[in-house]
C-alpha cells in the first residue's frame, strides 16, 4: 500500500512540475491593421453613424468602415483626426488648428466643411481639439485651452479669457462634464462650469471617462486610481478583481456594453471587461491577439460589439456573439495549430502540431503533456479511454494525467469504435498501416495489424455491413472488406473519382444520420447498399450548394443538427422533414487566425461546439443567443462609377436617375451594408434593360457591368442571410446617353437622309437606267437608222445606178429613135426630093407620084420631133441643152444637135449616119465645135461635153 502511495506520490510530483500556463476563453477578436485600412498606424477615437457605418480618427485623416470596405479622407492640412462625433448625417471632426463635419455628398464621397475658418484668426495657435460632445442644440468642440460651439449655423469661440483649461469633455444622463487640467471634476451647463468633486475626492488624479450607472449615478475611471462610483455628489472606490491591475496600466478609455459589461481599455496592458459586480470577465491584450496594448479609444456600436482604436491599428472585439476564445499568452506559451478537441469533465485536451495540452477549466491552467511534442492528429475519449494519435505512436491518456505509448505503433492518424463481423472493435489507421483494437475486461487494447494493406489514411467511417471506408490522405479512398477474422483483407477496391471526372483527388468520407457520405470538389455522394455503388446526395447538394468539399460532418443532438464544414466556414444544418436546413454559417475569417486548410474541425459537448483554430480554440454556445438581436442597417447604393475603355472615370450621382455619357459604358457599384460580424452573407445583383436582365452574385458588395449597350438600365441589388432570407434591397437607375451621331434626333435624320438619299440614288437610278435605256435606244435606233440610211442609201445608190443605167439606156434608145426618125426624116425629105424632081421632070405618072408625095409628107413630123427629143434629153442630162446656150450662145442648132451626140458618147460613124454626113463632115462639125466652146487642147471633147454641170 505504502509503495503504491509513493508511486502516485511520485507521479503527481512529477505532473505538478510540468510548466503550465494560466488561459481563458475571451471574446473573438479581429485586427485591423495599416495594410487593411491604408492610412497611420495611430488611431484616437470611434464613433457610429446612424447608418451603421463606423468612423474612426486616424493620423492619416477620417477613416471610414462599413464592414466590407474602408475609406480614408483627409483633413486640410492632412493633420490627425484627435476626435470624432456623428450627429445624423454630419460626421464632425477635431484636428490640428482645424475643425468642421464630413457629409456625404451626392457622389457618396465624404465632402469636408470647415467650421475653424468662421473663426480665423481667434483659433488658439497649436490648439487640437480632443473631444467633441453634444449638449441641447450646440455642438462643442474641446481643446486643452478652450471649447468652440456651433449652433447649426454659427460658430463661438468660448473661455478665453476666464483662464480655465479643460482636459475632457465627456458625456453621460445627456449632460456634459468635464475634468480640468490639475483640476477637479465638473458639470457643463452650456455656459458655465460647476464643480461636482474636487481633486483629491478620486485620489487626486484625472478621471478620463466616466459610464452610467442606474438614472443618475455614474462609474468615473481616472488613470492611476481605478474606478470609481458618483452618487449624490460623493464619489467612492469601486473595488473590481484588477484594481491592481489599473493601477499601473493607466486607465484611458471606458464604455458600457448593453447593462452589463464595464469595459475598460488602458494605456499599458490593453483591455479588461467586468461584470456589474466588478468580477474580471476577460482581458485583452497583445499577449491574446489584441493588436496593441495602448487603447486611444472605445466604442460600443449598436449591436454590443465593441471597437478599440489602438496606438497601432484597430481591434473589433466579437462581444455580441456566443463565440469565446481560449488563447493562451504568447508570450508563455504558443500551443500551435489545434487539430482536435475532447473535453473530459473539467479538462479540455487538445490535439495540436506542437504537442498534446490539457486545459483545466477550474484552474484556467493549460499544461502540455508529458512525450506528446511534435505532430498530434486527433485525441478521443472511447468509453473511458482517451486516445492521441501521435506522429511518434499512439498515446493513451492514463488516470492521473500520465500517457503511455502503445507498443507496436509507429504513429496514428485516425481511430473510430464499429461493429465488423459480430465483433465490436476500434479501426485505426495511420501514415501506412490498418490496426485492430478490441476489448478485455473493459479495456480496448492493440490487437493486431491488418496484414497486405499500405497506404497513409487521413480518415475512416464503418458502415452497417462492415465495410471500412478509407480516405487516402492524397488521391481517392478505399472500399475494405475484411475476413471473418478480421486479420486480413477479403476484397479491396481502390476508388479514384465519385462523379465521373478523370482526375484523381482527394475524397472525404464521414458519416451523416448513420450512412456513409463521401465528399470532393464534385460534391456529396452516398454509397447505395441496394444498387452497390456510389450515388449523389441530392438532398445535401440542393441544400448546401455553396459547400463543396466538406471535409468533416458532426451530428449534434442525436443527429436532430448537423454540423458540416470545408476550409471556408463552418455550417450548422438541421434535418426536417427530410430536408436539411441551414441554421447558421461561420465562415473562417471570423477569426485571426484559423486552421490550415481541412483541418479546422469541430468537437460539440453538448451545447457547446468547439473549433480547433491556431494557437487556440473558440467555443460556440448552441443555446446563447446574441446580447441583441442584430440590427443591421438598411443596404446603401454607397459609389456608382462610370468608365470608358480610354481610362476616363466618372463618379455618378447616387441620390437619383443619372444619364452617362455615351463613351462611358462600364458601370462599378459598390453598396454599403454595415455588417461587422462577419455573417455568411451574401449580396445579389440583378441589371435589367428592356427584356435583357444580367446577373450577378458576390460575397462583396459590389459588382462590375462592362461594354454595356446605349439605353436606360434599372439596377436591383439585395442582401441574402445564410439561410437564403432578403434582409434588404435597394435599385437604382441610370441612362447610358447615346452619342450625338447615334440620338434619337440624328437617327430620325439618318433615316430622313438615308430616305432621301436611298430616293436620289433610285431615282438617280432610274433616271441613269432610263438614260441608259434611251441612249441604248436612241443609239440602237440611230444604229437602225444608219443601216436603213445605209440601206437606203445602197438601195438609192443602186435605184440611181439602175435609174442611171436606164437612163442611159433610155437616152440611148430615145437618141437612137431620134435619130432614127431624123434619119427617116431626112431620107423621106431627099426621097420627096427626089420624087418632086420626078416630077417636075414628068418622068413618072403624075397621079401615083402625087400619090407617094402625099404619103411622105403625113409621115414628115417637121420640127416637133426634134422639140420633143430635146426637152427628154435636158430631163435626162441635168438642163444639158439650157447650160450650152446659156454659156456657148454662138452654137447653132446643128451644134446643139451635135454636141447631144457626142454627150451620148456616139462614134464618129453612127453620127455620120445620122446626120446624113460624111466623116469627114463630122470631124468638121466637131472642130467647129471645139473652137467655138473654147475646149482647151489636150482635152477630149466627148469628155468635155459629159462632164459639163
Amino acid at each position: 500500500m505504502r509503495l503504491v502511495l509513493l508511486k502516485i506520490s511520485l507521479l503527481l510530483l512529477f505532473l505538478y512540475a510540468i510548466p503550465a500556463w494560466g488561459a481563458d476563453f475571451i471574446p473573438a477578436i479581429t485586427n485591423y491593421t495599416v495594410k487593411d485600412y491604408r492610412g497611420g498606424h495611430q488611431n484616437w477615437a470611434c464613433a457610429q453613424g446612424d447608418d451603421g457605418v463606423m468612423y474612426f480618427g486616424n493620423n492619416n485623416g477620417l477613416l471610414v468602415y462599413d464592414g466590407f470596405s474602408w475609406e480614408l479622407y483627409k483633413v486640410p492640412g492632412g493633420y490627425i483626426v484627435r476626435s470624432v462625433f456623428v450627429d445624423k448625417d454630419k460626421v464632425y471632426i477635431g484636428s490640428f488648428e482645424e475643425f468642421g463635419y464630413f457629409s456625404r455628398g451626392v457622389t457618396g464621397k465624404m465632402e469636408y466643411h470647415s467650421l475653424s475658418e468662421q473663426l480665423k484668426d481667434e483659433i488658439t495657435p497649436n490648439d487640437e481639439i480632443w473631444h467633441i460632445v453634444r449638449l441641447g442644440e450646440k455642438i462643442y468642440f474641446q481643446s486643452f485651452t478652450c471649447w468652440y460651439a456651433f449652433d447649426g449655423k454659427n460658430v463661438s469661440s468660448m473661455n478665453r479669457k476666464t483662464g480655465i483649461r479643460p482636459l475632457y469633455f465627456y458625456t453621460c444622463h445627456k449632460r456634459v462634464y468635464a475634468q480640468m487640467i490639475d483640476g477637479g471634476f465638473y458639470e457643463f451647463d452650456g455656459n458655465r462650469f460647476h464643480l461636482l468633486l474636487d481633486r483629491v475626492a478620486v485620489g487626486n488624479d484625472n478621471v478620463v471617462s466616466i459610464l452610467p450607472d442606474g438614472k443618475e449615478g455614474m462609474i468615473l475611471l481616472t488613470v492611476d486610481h481605478g474606478l470609481f462610483s458618483y452618487r449624490d455628489g460623493v464619489a467612492s472606490a469601486l473595488h473590481t478583481d484588477i484594481d491592481k491591475q489599473l493601477n499601473w496600466a493607466k486607465g484611458n478609455r471606458a464604455v458600457m456594453l448593453g447593462d452589463s459589461i464595464l469595459v475598460v481599455g488602458t494605456i499599458l496592458d490593453g483591455i479588461y471587461g467586468l461584470n456589474k459586480d466588478g468580477h474580471l470577465l476577460w482581458h485583452l491584450s497583445r499577449d491574446n491577439q489584441l493588436n496593441n496594448n495602448s487603447v486611444m479609444g472605445l466604442f460600443c456600436d449598436n449591436e454590443n460589439n465593441l471597437w478599440a482604436a489602438l496606438d497601432d491599428g484597430i481591434s473589433f472585439v466579437h462581444t455580441n456573439t456566443s463565440v469565446t476564445l481560449l488563447t493562451p499568452s504568447v508570450k508563455d506559451l504558443s500551443i500551435g495549430m489545434v487539430y482536435g478537441v475532447e473535453r473530459v469533465g473539467e479538462k479540455i485536451y487538445l490535439a495540436t502540431n506542437q504537442g498534446a495540452y490539457e486545459y483545466n477549466q477550474h484552474t484556467r491552467e493549460i499544461r502540455l503533456l508529458p512525450h506528446t511534442a511534435g505532430q498530434n492528429w486527433y485525441v478521443k475519449q472511447i468509453d473511458s479511454q482517451i486516445f492521441i494519435g501521435n506522429d511518434a505512436s499512439t498515446m493513451l491518456v492514463g488516470k492521473y494525467g500520465d500517457i503511455q505509448a502503445v507498443p507496436g505503433t509507429l504513429n496514428s492518424t485516425c481511430i473510430v469504435k464499429a461493429s465488423i463481423n459480430g465483433q465490436d472493435v476500434l479501426v485505426e489507421a495511420s501514415y501506412a498501416e490498418l490496426r485492430i483494437w478490441k476489448k478485455k475486461e473493459g479495456i480496448w487494447y492493440l490487437s493486431h495489424n491488418v496484414k497486405d494493406f499500405y497506404a497513409p489514411i487521413k480518415s475512416l467511417e464503418v458502415d452497417g455491413t462492415g465495410v471500412i471506408w478509407a480516405s487516402h490522405m492524397y488521391n481517392g479512398l478505399y472500399r475494405i472488406k475484411l475476413d471473418d477474422d478480421l486479420y486480413r483483407i477479403k476484397d479491396i477496391e481502390h476508388i479514384h473519382t465519385l462523379g465521373g471526372k478523370k482526375t484523381s483527388g482527394k475524397i472525404h468520407v464521414m458519416k451523416i444520420r448513420g450512412r456513409i457520405v463521401f465528399s470532393s470538389v464534385e460534391g456529396y455522394f452516398m454509397y447505395d447498399d441496394i444498387d452497390r455503388k456510389i450515388k449523389p446526395y441530392e438532398q445535401l447538394n440542393n441544400s448546401v450548394p455553396f459547400l463543396m468539399d466538406a471535409h468533416t460532418a458532426v451530428d449534434v443532438h442525436n443527429n436532430e443538427m448537423l454540423w458540416l464544414m470545408n476550409s471556408h466556414e463552418y455550417v450548422l444544418l438541421a434535418y426536417h422533414e427530410g430536408k436539411f436546413i441551414i441554421k447558421r454559417r461561420i465562415p473562417v475569417e471570423m477569426f485571426n487566425s484559423p486552421c490550415i486548410e481541412g483541418n479546422n474541425k469541430i468537437y460539440v459537448d453538448g451545447n457547446n461546439c468547439y473549433l480547433n483554430l491556431n494557437n487556440s480554440i473558440a467555443c460556440l454556445r448552441l443555446n446563447e443567443q446574441s446580447v441583441t438581436q442584430h440590427n443591421l442597417s438598411g443596404l446603401q447604393i454607397r459609389r456608382v462609377l462610370a468608365s470608358s475603355s480610354f481610362g476616363k472615370e466618372l463618379a455618378l450621382n447616387v441620390t437619383q436617375k443619372v444619364s452617362v455619357a455615351s463613351d462611358c459604358r462600364d458601370i462599378s457599384v459598390l453598396l454599403s451594408y454595415p455588417c461587422y460580424d462577419q455573417p455568411a452573407i451574401r449580396f445579389k445583383f440583378k441589371l435589367q434593360s428592356g427584356h435583357q436582365i444580367l446577373s450577378e452574385e458576390s460575397a462583396f458588395p459590389s459588382v462590375h457591368f462592362g461594354s454595356l449597350e446605349f439605353g436606360s438600365y434599372t439596377l436591383w441589388a439585395g442582401v441574402y442571410s445564410d439561410d437564403g432570407r432578403l434582409l434588404d434591397e435597394t435599385k437604382y437607375e441610370f441612362v447610358i446617353n447615346r452619342p450625338l451621331w447615334m440620338s434619337y434626333p440624328m437617327l430620325l435624320l439618318y433615316v430622313l437622309f438615308l430616305s432621301g438619299l436611298v430616293y436620289g440614288v433610285a431615282r438617280w437610278r432610274g433616271k441613269a437606267v432610263a438614260e441608259k435605256k434611251r441612249k441604248e435606244y436612241e443609239a440602237h435606233k440611230i444604229e437602225q437608222n444608219i443601216k436603213l440610211s445605209e440601206q437606203q442609201r445602197l438601195i438609192a445608190e443602186q435605184q440611181k445606178k439602175l435609174l442611171e443605167a436606164e437612163l442611159s439606156l433610155k437616152g440611148k434608145e430615145l437618141a437612137s429613135m431620134a435619130l432614127g426618125t431624123f434619119a427617116k426624116q431626112e431620107m423621106l425629105e431627099k426621097l420627096r426630093t427626089v420624087v418632086q424632081e420626078q416630077l417636075a421632070k414628068s418622068q413618072c405618072g403624075r397621079k401615083n407620084m402625087e400619090l407617094v408625095l402625099k404619103l411622105i409628107n403625113e409621115n414628115i413630123a417637121g420640127e416637133d420631133s426634134w422639140e420633143v427629143f430635146q426637152q427628154n434629153f435636158d430631163l435626162i442630162h441635168q438642163r444639158f441643152f439650157r447650160t450650152l446656150r446659156e454659156r456657148y450662145p454662138n452654137l447653132t442648132a446643128t451644134d446643139l444637135r451635135f454636141c447631144a451626140f457626142l454627150r451620148l458618147n456616139l462614134s464618129t460613124k453612127d453620127i455620120a449616119q445620122m446626120t446624113n454626113l460624111t466623116i469627114r463632115g463630122v470631124e468638121a462639125a466637131r472642130y467647129r465645135i471645139r473652137k467655138r466652146m473654147e475646149v482647151p487642147d489636150g482635152v477630149s471633147l466627148v469628155d468635155f461635153l459629159i462632164e459639163l454641170k
